[in-house]
């Protein structure tokens, strides 16, 4: 219960602020929650939803889930609650709101550490979302530390050796690493994404594409640079002693 009160302050400033095409997704994905189907009638005038009894509405359902669970085993409705932060995480970052979607991601995985377990794939679905909210948000080391717990717990986890979750995890860590400018260790986290993208996908495939390209300008990124301005100052010394020479002589 002390899960559903904590989150219950911030989702009541997230559906009071957000715009009515967000509000009327936001309750498409309640109702599909609640219902298990599509029960929401579109032709309603957003505008005059009460969204503080939406919000209310939404806590109680998540009081009763957890009061039912109690009585029978923690599994299928505290992972529905984690699954719906998630939704609301995402829904923020689809929208740039990067801070803002944050506390719902440390929310869910905060729930499914405690209810499913650390060893459960979508414990390492919400690291890898983290590392990607603090990715995009130029915290790099963060990144780096929720890459590497979703890496390890997709490797542990994988159902074969080469799973493309893992190969996902790989590919992230090493877009970090070339932020960081630490180009041997991406280019050897791109090559274990390659290597898993062609043994599973197509040749053609869109993911085996990108981690071409990536690699390629990861390793072209890594080769020594020029200094020009010192070629170009040594270019004009060498004309100028050529023309005291021609002089002189």
């Amino acid at each position: 219960m002390i899960l559903v009160e904590s989150f219950s302050n911030q989702l009541s400033t997230f559906i009071k602020n957000m715009d009515s095409n967000m509000l009327k997704q936001f309750m498409i994905g309640f109702y599909q929650l609640k219902n298990k189907e599509i029960n929401y009638d579109y032709s309603l005038d957003v505008d005059l939803i009460d969204r503080q009894r939406l919000t209310l509405k939404v806590v109680d359902y998540f009081k009763n889930v957890i009061s039912i669970e109690d009585e029978v085993q923690k599994s299928t409705a505290t992972e529905e609650m984690a699954l719906f932060l998630t939704y609301i995480a995402h829904m923020y970052a689809s929208l740039m709101e990067l801070e803002k979607s944050l506390p719902f991601y440390l929310e869910s995985v905060k729930i499914r550490e405690e209810y499913l377990g650390v060893k459960h794939l979508s414990t390492a679905e919400n690291y890898q979302s983290i590392g990607a909210i603090y990715e995009q948000g130029g915290e790099f080391s963060f990144a780096l530390r929720y890459y590497k717990k979703a890496l390890e717990l997709r490797k542990e986890l994988a159902y074969v050796e080469n799973d493309l979750l893992v190969a996902e995890s790989y590919s992230r860590l090493a877009l970090v690493y070339y932020h960081l400018n630490q180009y041997t260790m991406a280019l050897d986290y791109m090559e274990q994404t390659i290597n898993i993208r062609e043994k599973v996908l197509s040749s053609k495939h869109t993911l085996l594409q990108n981690s071409y390209y990536n690699y390629n300008l990861i390793e072209k990124e890594a080769q020594p640079k020029k200094n020009y301005t010192k070629v170009i100052f040594e270019s004009i010394n060498k004309g100028i002693g050529a023309l005291l020479n021609r002089l002189i002589g």
